[in-house]
């Protein structure tokens, strides 16, 4: 039996690993430059940033590479870092530079993918659809002003007349396509990026749960069987950070979100659904996200619930999403289901800062974390390197701690959910 807690669950994105390279555990007393705590995209990127810099880095993770969010998500490569317009009150030339960071970090996945060449089915496009008028008009605001600020790859907007040539559903009344952004399979990205950091010097070590943290001019990361002194330290938990940093825990609220993968469907029935393989996501809170895989699967996602327990039935109720969407697939077969968490935030902005001078953090994507993670990555090898300054600058947003832990945090993210599925429902009234 696969023991859930320290492998890949039993997803498709585990059944189709390109390579499996199990790394050790670290069971001795070492020393690093750099220890990074957690082997996702946040992770391991920012390791693969530092060792091209020349710095010694150790990446540890309780589980496996790629275990938590980085290798469960619906694959989703979609530009955008958080809400630019947070950061006006700073000042126009501050909320560009963090526009910019969106803007920037699907593409930053491409040149990495393309420098380490790695097999992970990569395909280009994204369509954001509209459930009513008010996310209609949503998505011509943005598409105004992202243009306005540079955005270097094409947004079309798609009215009632042509949603039908992108997205067999009735659901929608338009859209707007993003030829910047795309899909790709999140497993076997996160995995050949750890091989090539791999390569490069970065030690890796899974199965090796960080236990304890003493805090000082140098770090001391104790984990079961070994420990690690580091001049820094990088804590990318994210929703899986635990009892390791209170503090850190207090700021995230873990959501869970599940995605089925049906039967091949074949190329016809593929192109009746998704006839341009994009990948596609409505604008509700509660959302929907699908795309087709590399063997004409439909994975079909959507966020479940904000208490950050895994729910029964996975197949069963996605499947009934799917069914609204799609009611001509009542007669597919779902061949995988699973979930996971995802860390949210009360601002909807990735939380990236310093806990000491040489103690960094990096979390809470709220579920858009593909893309973003990777441009992490690099600001925070930066920040190490004294390169750049943009960590000063995303810290300028004062996150919210939450009181009460894990009780309070569950019960909150209940409310809030109550909260926007009537505010979907409003707006679908429109």
């Amino acid at each position: 039996m696969v023991n859930t807690e320290t492998e890949h669950v039993a997803s498709y994105y585990a059944a189709t690993i390109n390579e499996h390279k199990n790394y050790p555990m670290l069971n001795e007393d070492i020393t690093s430059d750099v220890c990074i705590v957690g082997a996702g995209f946040t992770g391991i990127n920012t390791a693969l940033n530092l060792v091209k810099k020349g710095y010694k880095v150790a990446v540890i993770d309780s589980a496996r590479v790629g275990w938590g969010a980085s290798g469960r998500n619906g694959g989703q490569l979609i530009s955008g870092f958080t809400y630019s317009n947070k950061f006006e009150q700073f000042g126009e030339e501050v909320a560009q530079s963090v526009w910019k960071l969106g803007a920037d970090c699907s593409d930053l996945v491409r040149e990495t993918i393309k420098e380490f060449d790695i097999d992970c089915d990569l395909k280009e496009g994204f369509i954001e659809v509209a459930l009513n008028n008010v996310q209609m008009d949503e998505l011509v605001e943005r598409k105004e002003e992202w243009d306005r600020r540079g955005y270097q790859h094409n947004l079309t907007l798609v009215d009632n007349s042509e949603i039908n040539d992108y997205v067999g559903s009735s659901n929608y009344i338009g859209g707007m396509i993003d030829s910047g952004s795309g899909h790709l399979h999140p497993l076997n990205l996160v995995l050949g990026e750890a091989k090539a950091a791999n390569n490069l010097g970065v030690s890796i070590y899974e199965k090796t749960k960080a236990l304890n943290i003493k805090p000082g001019k140098e770090v001391l990361i104790e984990t079961d069987q070994g420990s690690i002194r580091a001049k820094h330290l990088v804590l990318a938990g994210n929703a899986y950070i635990g009892k390791l940093n209170p503090k850190l825990r207090r700021m995230i609220m873990p959501s869970n979100s599940c995605i089925i993968a049906t039967e091949p469907l074949g190329d016809e029935r593929a192109k009746e659904i998704i006839a341009k393989d994009m990948a596609v996501c409505d604008l509700n809170t509660i959302l929907d996200y699908y795309r087709l895989s590399s063997d004409k699967r439909l994975l079909f996602g959507g966020r479940y619930n904000f208490s950050g327990n895994e729910p029964k039935n996975i197949d069963q109720n996605l499947r009934k999403r799917m069914l609204n969407v799609f009611p001509d697939l009542d007669d597919v077969r779902i061949d995988y289901a699973w979930a996971g968490n995802v860390a949210v935030t009360v601002h909807r902005i990735p939380q990236l800062g310093r806990l000491t001078d040489n103690i960094f953090y990096s979390q809470g994507y709220s579920g858009h974390g593909v893309a973003p993670t990777h441009m992490a990555g690099k600001i925070i090898a930066n920040a190490i390197s004294n390169e750049w300054d943009m960590i000063e600058t995303l810290s300028k947003i004062k996150h919210i701690q939450l009181p009460g832990g894990k009780w309070f945090s569950s019960t909150a993210m209940s409310l809030g959910l109550l909260y926007y599925r009537l505010q979907d429902f409003i707006a679908s009234k429109s």
